[in-house]
């Protein structure tokens, strides 16, 4: 078991030691001199369209990250110094939920290990950490063992828990003041981000779920991170203050400042990309994290001041066919649904024609167990070619000469997706299948997707994640995300077999994965689409930022506690 678990024990010293590599990054001596406090940092994250879902952590809700990421924290974080900033052996960039071993770092926890005897991971806590104060709710205390037992418990318990998530934990145990325990039913190799740094396991105050209104009010959010909630605006806005209290700490060019440096961050929520790109072009914003090539290409001209960081999509995007609904309970069907698509018209239309072609199941940053498209078998490989005689071929042996229709659920906004998605329809009807598009709000798809009820297709994109998670969460018999509705027993068995067995090496374990991410290509459970690229487009005042995306689960809070505004720069550009 020792192998196996050598890459998950971590003992990290405190934040405060962390220097930055700033002349590498294209930050010099003389703007280090010039760190500001103050201001307000207004900019746009991932999905400004979505207005929040929950404020609880109970409700597992993917998007939670996002929303409380400023002010809850949780046991384990990406190490920023491994970065673009520092190291550069991890760009943080690729995926909302995928940290490699090497590249994690304590937060709330300021070290752990893995126990063989009995089986259980233990967290040493920060001390001198402290709940933000917050009238009706909370007084400020210190952050202590109880509390990350009440959180881990209470997610374990809730209805709305995704299955297989948090079974491998027997039991949370308080050991003192400063120690948690979390006593294991059998090994899981993904722990670190079922339980450190993930989706769900953000470390929400007991106080909140006595609070009057409950835990899913905004009003009572507190937490123990770099920002306190101020203010949410459906539609419009939510806005965080600067925690005086934070404990973290960084040392820029050898001199130590007090985490965070801005006064105010505001979250916009934006429906229309007209209105956010002329936000972000006038200065209202300092900074968009993601738009595509053709809103990329439009700024460029109007705006060349702007400062680019290019980075892979997080997304993996197909159309899921549900395979247990006919046509698609036939694999003909699906393969030849695959076939019918020119990869290479779209990726030329929506991304300039720079995309990575096989971005489903593994996206190629993930190189242990990613197979490109050259290495691909026949099986697997004849899907990205486009085929539309051998489509209709495939459709008439399948009993489908004729073709057939079907609808295609998609729960977004965005007249790109739309274009996007119709150029798709046009190619299908050349093969005579006919693709409805059934565009609904994101809320209204997300629900009829978690019970089971959407149309026979879905748009699905969902970020990567660790492969062993991917593989649980897309493509699992019964996962709340697999859209597809696969049920494979190879799939099960493999994944089950590569979590929990000790005997096994990390290179045994990625083979194996490599092996199976092709075998569910040939499956076809969806037509798989390509992984573009996203730009990240910032103003020049916008100081001590490097291009991360995440320092977890779509949180990008830590990082934005390490931006500060050149005031004095802002003004000399006319904002």
């Amino acid at each position: 078991m020792k192998k196996r678990l050598k890459h998950v024990v971590g003992t990290m010293m405190a934040a405060g030691a962390i220097v930055f590599g700033l002349l590498s990054a294209g930050v010099n001596t003389a703007q280090a001199q010039k760190i500001q406090y103050g201001g307000t940092f207004t900019f746009t994250d991932m999905y400004p369209q979505i207005n929040p879902m929950s404020w609880d952590s109970v409700d597992w809700n993917w998007r939670h990250g996002y929303d409380t990421g400023y002010y809850i924290e949780h046991l384990l974080m990406g190490d920023l110094q491994k970065g673009p900033r520092g190291t550069k052996q991890y760009k943080f960039q690729n995926s909302g939920c995928y940290i490699p071993p090497g590249a994690v770092r304590g937060e709330l926890a300021e070290r752990w290990e893995v126990k063989q005897n009995p089986l259980s991971i233990v967290f040493y806590l920060r001390k001198g950490v402290m709940w933000q104060d917050k009238p009706g709710v909370m007084k400020a205390r210190e952050f202590v063992a109880d509390d990350v037992v009440y959180a881990i418990n209470r997610l374990k318990t809730s209805r709305k828990a995704i299955p297989a998530f948090l079974d491998f934990i027997d039991r949370m145990e308080a050991k003192d003041k400063h120690t948690v325990i979390a006593h294991l039913k059998e090994w899981n190799s993904d722990w670190g981000y079922y339980l450190g740094w993930g989706y769900y396991d953000a470390i929400q105050a007991p106080e909140q779920e006595k609070a009057e209104g409950g835990p899913g009010r905004w009003q009572n959010a507190a937490g123990t991170g770099p920002f306190m909630i101020e203010e949410y605006k459906p539609a419009h806005s939510m806005t965080y203050k600067r925690n005086p209290n934070y404990w973290d700490s960084d040392i820029i060019n050898k001199q130590k400042y007090q985490l965070p440096f801005v006064d105010r961050v505001v979250s916009m929520l934006m429906k229309d990309e007209s209105t956010i790109l002329t936000a972000l072009r006038t200065g209202k914003l300092d900074m968009m994290t993601q738009m595509g090539w053709r809103q990329m290409q439009e700024m460029k001209k109007t705006t060349p001041e702007l400062i680019w960081t290019k980075n892979l999509t997080i997304n993996a995007s197909m159309i899921a066919l549900r395979m247990d609904k006919k046509p698609f309970t036939h694999v003909r069907v699906r393969r030849a649904l695959n076939m019918a698509i020119d990869r290479k018209a779209l990726a030329t239309t929506f991304a300039g024609g720079e995309v990575q072609y096989v971005n489903v199941p593994f996206p190629y940053t993930s190189t242990s167990v990613y197979t490109p498209l050259e290495q691909l078998p026949p099986a697997a490989k004849e899907l990205f070619v486009y085929d539309p005689e051998k489509a209709k071929k495939l459709l008439a042996e399948a009993g489908y000469p004729n073709g057939f229709s079907f609808k295609c659920q998609y729960g977004g906004s965005g007249s790109e997706a739309i274009d996007y998605l119709s150029m798709i329809a046009a190619m299908l009807a050349k093969v005579g299948v006919t693709m409805e598009l059934n565009v609904m709000d994101y809320s209204s798809g997300l629900s009829r997707m978690t019970r089971k009820l959407h149309d026979e297709a879905m748009m699905y994109t969902t970020d990567h994640a660790t492969p062993l998670a991917i593989i649980r969460r897309a493509f699992m018999t019964g996962q709340t995300w697999n859209a597809s509705m696969m049920d494979d027993e190879r799939v099960n068995s493999t994944w089950k077999r590569l979590t929990t067995d000790t005997k096994l090496t990390q290179k045994q374990v990625d083979a194996e994965l490599k092996a199976l991410g092709v075998y569910i290509m040939e499956q076809a459970p969806g037509i798989l689409l390509s992984g573009g690229y996203g730009y990240s487009a910032r103003w020049p005042w916008v100081k001590n930022y490097y291009g991360e995306l995440r320092v977890g689960a779509h949180r990008m809070g830590p990082i934005i506690a390490r931006i500060w505004i050149d005031q004095e720069l802002k003004k000399k550009m006319g904002y």
